[in-house]
């Protein structure tokens, strides 16, 4: 019995052992949890307190509150399960001090938050937030756990040892109870049997209860743990270790790994980690070890499945092995709780923290580095106690301060009592005892040194706290910034006599920022582009420029920003005032600091218009200029210069000619762009023409007519209609320029240069000289065009003129032989004596016509002689041209009558005294009826007519015969031209009778003129001569009586009259004035152009006598300027021309030039006499 006693008593022993090492196994499981748990709750506190902070949701402030209330019972609970270790309740009480650190650290964003100061919050939280806090707790605990898993260790292998002493007790016990009991067998078998029977039975029921009881109990503890695992906020799984495939997964860890159904898949497919991914390897690890794997800050990279793309995060990740009963690991728990936020916020923290602590070791060595620099230059330094308002201040400072070392009082009011009253203010509120702004501060004032003088002082200082937080000093540096600011006053110097010389400068100048934004411009942009300083600042000024030239300019000054080098472009930049663009050339040039880095850019823009203008110019007169060198033809070669002037000088240009009616004749209409054809050929349609248009007003002064800005004043006078205003308005004129073409004193027509408002050019005077220069160019070429024409011209007219003096002399044998042969004949038949009696009269009128015949012919060739020599002299007296044209007639009327002609005439003899050569006249009379009588066939009438009209004589003799070719008209009136040449002419003659009736008319101050109408119906000859004075006409005479010389003072017109003579030979002068007096007229005399001018006005002569060859200004200068005068002044005097020109060209210059008539050298006084007595008739202007 004792022995069962001893054998109960150690079994009992050994439960007790067994249990209490059980419950100490227990324990150190849940310590290490409890702690765990603790962490993460203070983990869990720390995270939604910033998110509160950041994100302002009050789900996280709730949720950091609720954590933070359960830390201290997770905290009194691990003090309960703490082991009886004295160093790990000293971990203890030191997590738990860490912890309220912390907390405490969290509080104060927290408090400044439900303040309503958010930003100081923020700034606390940056300020606060740090991981040393979080890594000694993580340190700590760390060590505690590590402990006590050597603890848990020790006591599982305790637990091992007792319950295998148990096992020894028990089946020692046993061996001994058995043996006991065989001997006691045989006494109470029975007895045994039925006890062992009741007692099984018992045991087996106590069995099956406690075994249903354990698994209702297990099942209810998976479920429960289940459901633990699916509402857990960590993320956790469960992995069987056979296949390693997930069997369950609760919410957070499919969100973790993206929103994925992760059961059923492997480990490696749920990690799906890249190259060098050790979560699989680890898992393996404790599948075979059989030990937990715990990782902290781990970095995952996940695919999100929501958008497929990969992101990281970070993990606080175990593997904790599940065994079965045997000891078998047969599942894996995993348990992750992302830390991504956490472990950014640390990496910030240790960034912040490295950065500090480079800040410090940098301070630190700036400290250093600042008191050597402090002890060996001039910079003092001070410290101010705000509680007491003591300065301390450094020998230093006091040297700057110009004082003696140790001498400075030491006191605020000292302190400030040395600034200068107007910068004293801000440095009183800094050293003021309420002052606790915590920045740094850096003031720049005055200061009033001991010896008088003024030096500037730099205070750079910072307010210094206690450990409450209370400021308590102020502490910084002084600096003598004198030179500075005596540099920063030049500077401001410079840079005023930089603006002052930008603003009187006459370009246009500028500056910009580095990246070439503008900043400044100077006035004269502002009054050239008409911007405001508002509307340039920036790319602004971009709008001033030529839209075609805004690409390019980007483009060079971009290029430029880039590399930094100075750039050059030009670009055309709009006139404010009237819209023009102009050319300019900019070139910028960047400014940089010490460090060479470009800080701004400044440039000048340069006027170039007249030099870019001066360019094309010349490009353009080189490319005319090869124009003018190939061509021949004036009117094409005007053309190519029109078309070359589109676009370079010009958006229109027009060209119009003199034809040989001093005529403008529009020969181009030029413009650049090919959809203007139709506008182009209207404008030809409608030439701008009338006395107020630029072209007809050039013509007419010889000058350039400029308009810089064309009015609708202008347009209207430009239009005579509806249509052809609308043409000129769509033309949208802004300048014009009409040019001249000058050759050798002549216009040969105009060349207009218009600008539009489409290409906004204006022309300026500089454009205008290039413009004369082009027509000046264009001129030249034409008139050397005309010269070789002429050239040409006058060559076929001297080939024509030889073969027609050639002709001539045919002819006038032919005229000559011819009567010759009928006289020669019919007189050797009389000297013969072999001609009958009875035709003897009929021989003698043979030869008395054509001795007739020939001495008219002779006559004809005296009289072209005479006139050829200007020895053609007429006897002028008053005459009746009825009696005249009657006699000539009457000379006539056989020759018509033996043709069967009728000789009809209309003469009014009322008023038809004219003063003139009788025979002269009738000569012209004679010769016009002999050709009507030649030319017409029989049976015809011949129409003789005199009748006044407009204020002259008009005789006209019309016939009916072939009419005269319209091509032939103008050369009627020529010598040696003849309708009819060569030897089978049908009329003879010399061709020369209708040459002296225009001259002997013209030197009677007449006109002749012949029309023709259709073929066959004849030609009409009108002469027109001036009538004689009223007064003279009683005493006119009739037909001529012969030649005699005419009696003194023929000319009664000229009696009274003043008579103004201008030649610069002494000789001729006086014998023309002796003539004139002679014959009662008034003389005046002048030997020169100037001369002449001053009788002109003083004396107010009537009639103008003027030689053409003189000195000086000859006699076309003369009359230009005469002409000039108005006519109160005798600008409209007649004048008579005297050369020794006596060609038809030098007659009709003259005419051109203003005279009224033209008298050739030398001169015969009474053909003089008769022009001015003709002139006084026809033009009574004196």
């Amino acid at each position: 019995m004792l022995s069962v006693v001893l054998i109960a008593g150690l079994f009992l022993r050994s439960s007790h052992a067994l249990t209490q090492a059980s419950f100490r196994l227990a324990r150190t499981l849940d310590f290490i949890n409890e702690a765990d748990h603790l962490l993460s709750l203070v983990k869990e506190a720390e995270t939604n307190q910033r998110g509160y902070l950041l994100l302002r949701e009050e789900r996280g402030l709730a949720a950091y509150q609720e954590a933070r209330r359960l830390i201290d019972p997770s905290l009194d609970r691990l003090r309960t399960l703490a082991p009886d270790d004295p160093r790990q309740r000293e971990r203890l009480e030191r997590m738990a001090s860490l912890i309220q650190r912390e907390f405490a650290s969290m509080e104060r964003p927290l408090a400044l938050m439900r303040a309503g100061k958010s930003e100081a919050a923020l700034q606390a939280l940056r300020a606060e937030t740090s991981q040393r806090g979080m890594d000694e707790l993580w340190k700590v605990e760390r060590t505690m756990d590590q402990e006590e898993e050597r603890r848990l260790a020790q006591q599982n292998a305790e637990l091992i040892r007792t319950s295998e002493q148990a096992d020894l007790i028990v089946l020692g016990g046993s061996g001994f109870l058995l043996a006991f009991l065989g001997i006691a067998a045989f006494s109470s078998r029975r007895d045994m049997r039925l006890r062992e029977r009741e007692q099984l039975e018992r045991e087996q029921a106590r069995t099956r209860e406690h075994e249903t009881r354990m698994a209702a109990e297990g099942e209810r503890q998976r479920l429960y743990y289940q459901r633990i695992i699916l509402q857990a906020p960590a993320a956790v799984g469960l992995f069987r270790a056979s296949d390693q495939r997930c069997e369950l997964a609760n919410p957070a860890l499919a969100k973790l790994y993206g929103g994925r159904e992760l059961v059923g898949r492997t480990v490696r497919d749920v990690h799906a980690e890249p190259p060098g991914g050790r979560l699989v390897e680890m898992f393996n690890t404790v599948l075979s070890t059989g030990q937990p794997y715990t990782t902290n800050g781990y970095r995952l990279v996940l695919e999100r499945a929501a958008d497929g793309r990969s992101t990281e995060a970070f993990v606080n990740l175990t593997y904790q092995p599940l065994q079965d009963a045997r000891g078998q690991v047969d599942a894996v728990l995993l348990f992750a709780v992302e830390v991504t936020e956490q472990v950014g916020a640390r990496r910030a923290a240790e960034e912040a923290l490295s950065q500090r602590q480079r800040a410090e070791t940098a301070l630190r060595e700036n400290e250093a580095h600042l008191r050597r620099t402090l002890k060996a230059s001039d910079v003092g330094s001070w410290e101010a106690d705000l509680r007491t308002q003591r300065v301390v201040w450094s020998p230093q400072a006091e040297a700057m301060s110009g004082m003696a070392p140790h001498t400075f009082p030491g006191t605020v009011d000292s302190f400030l009592a040395l600034v200068h009253p107007e910068d004293r203010q801000p440095l009183a509120q800094r050293l003021a005892p309420s002052s606790n702004d915590p920045g740094e501060f850096r003031l720049e004032y005055r200061v009033l040194r001991a010896d008088g003088g003024i030096r500037w002082h730099e205070n750079r200082g910072r307010l210094l706290f206690d450990d409450a937080g209370q400021p308590v000093k102020l502490a910084g540096v002084l600096l003598d910034i004198t030179p500075r600011k005596l540099a920063e006053q030049s500077q401001r110097e410079s840079e005023n006599r930089f603006r002052i010389l930008a603003e009187t400068l006459p370009q246009l100048i500028w500056m910009s920022r580095a990246d070439g934004a503008a900043e400044y411009f100077n006035p004269r942009w502002y009054e050239y582009t008409g911007q405001s300083a508002e509307q340039a600042r920036g790319d602004g000024w971009m709008r001033a420029l030529h839209p075609d030239d805004v690409a390019p300019t980007l483009v060079t000054m971009r290029r430029a920003v880039a590399s930094g080098e100075p750039y050059v472009v030009e670009f055309r930049l709009r006139r404010g005032a009237d819209a023009a663009y102009r050319w300019f050339i900019t070139r910028g040039l960047a400014l940089r600091d010490s460090a060479g880095n470009c800080t701004h850019w400044i440039g000048t823009c340069t006027d170039i218009d007249d030099q870019k203008r001066g360019s094309e110019s010349l490009r353009f007169l080189s490319e005319m200029s090869g124009v003018l060198a190939t061509s021949l033809e004036h009117a094409e070669t005007l053309r190519q210069v029109a078309r070359l002037a589109v676009p370079t000088l010009a958006d229109w240009c027009i060209v119009d000619v003199m034809d040989e009616d001093n005529r403008l004749e529009r020969v181009e209409v030029a413009h650049a762009d090919p959809a203007l054809a139709d506008l182009a050929d209207t404008l030809r349609r409608f030439p701008l023409r009338g006395p107020s248009i630029p072209d007809s007003q050039t013509v007419r002064t010889d000058q350039t007519i400029y308009l810089a800005e064309v009015t609708g004043a202008h347009l209207q006078q430009y239009t005579r209609e509806a249509e052809h205003l609308r043409v000129v308005l769509s033309l949208k004129l802004r300048s014009v320029v009409s040019v001249p073409l000058l050759a050798r004193g002549r216009t040969l027509g105009v060349l207009t240069f218009c600008t539009t408002s489409l290409s906004g050019r204006r022309y300026e005077r500089g454009d205008v000289l290039r413009l004369e220069e082009v027509a000046q160019r264009a001129a030249l070429a034409i008139d050397n065009a005309r010269l070789f024409s002429l050239a040409r011209t006058e060559r076929e007219r001297a080939e024509a003129a030889n073969r027609l003096k050639d002709e001539f002399l045919a002819t006038v044998s032919h005229e000559l032989r011819t009567p010759l042969t009928a006289m020669i004949g019919w007189l050797k038949l009389l000297r013969d004596g072999r001609l009958p009696p009875a035709k003897h009269a009929r021989a003698l009128e043979t030869v008395d016509r054509n001795a007739h015949a020939q001495a008219q012919l002779i006559e004809d060739l005296l009289d072209v002689s005479r006139i050829v020599s200007g020895k053609l002299r007429l006897e002028p007296q008053p005459v009746h041209l009825a009696g005249i044209i009657q006699a000539a007639m009457e000379s006539m009327r056989p020759a018509a009558e033996a043709k069967g002609m009728r000789l009809n005439a209309e003469l009014d003899t009322r008023d038809d005294v004219v003063m003139g050569d009788a025979a002269r006249l009738q000569q012209v009379a004679w010769n016009l009826l002999s050709n009507a009588v030649k030319f017409s066939p029989g049976d015809h009438d011949i129409w003789v007519r005199l009748r006044r009209e407009g204020g002259a004589m008009e005789l006209t003799v019309e016939d009916e015969g072939p009419g005269i070719p319209e091509e032939f008209l103008p050369h009627l009136f020529e010598r040696f031209r003849r309708l009819e040449g060569g030897s089978t002419r049908q009329h003879g003659g010399l061709g020369l009778g209708l040459a002296i009736v225009r001259h002997l008319v013209e030197l009677h101050g007449g006109t002749v003129h012949a029309t023709s109408r259709a073929p066959g119906r004849g030609a009409l000859f009108t002469v027109r001569l001036p009538p004689a004075p009223s007064a003279l006409a009683p005493e006119a005479s009739g037909p001529p009586a012969p030649s005699s010389a005419p009696a003194p003072n023929t000319w009664p017109a000229l009696a009274g009259r003043h008579i103004l003579v201008v030649d610069d030979q002494d000789d001729s002068r006086e014998m023309l004035r002796l003539v004139m007096e002679d014959h009662g007229a008034r003389v005046s005399t002048a030997a020169s152009a100037q001369e002449a001018l001053r009788v002109l006005v003083a004396e107010r002569p009537e009639l103008l006598v003027s030689d053409i060859g003189m000195p000086g200004e000859d006699g076309y200068a003369l009359i230009n300027r005469v002409r000039a005068l108005p006519p109160a002044q005798g600008g409209t005097i007649a004048a008579v021309a005297l050369t020794a020109y006596a060609r038809v060209e030098d007659r009709t210059r003259a005419l051109t030039a203003g005279f009224d008539m033209h008298v050739s050298k030398p001169v015969e006084p009474d053909e003089l006499l008769s022009v001015l007595s003709n002139l006084v008739a026809l033009s009574p202007r004196g």
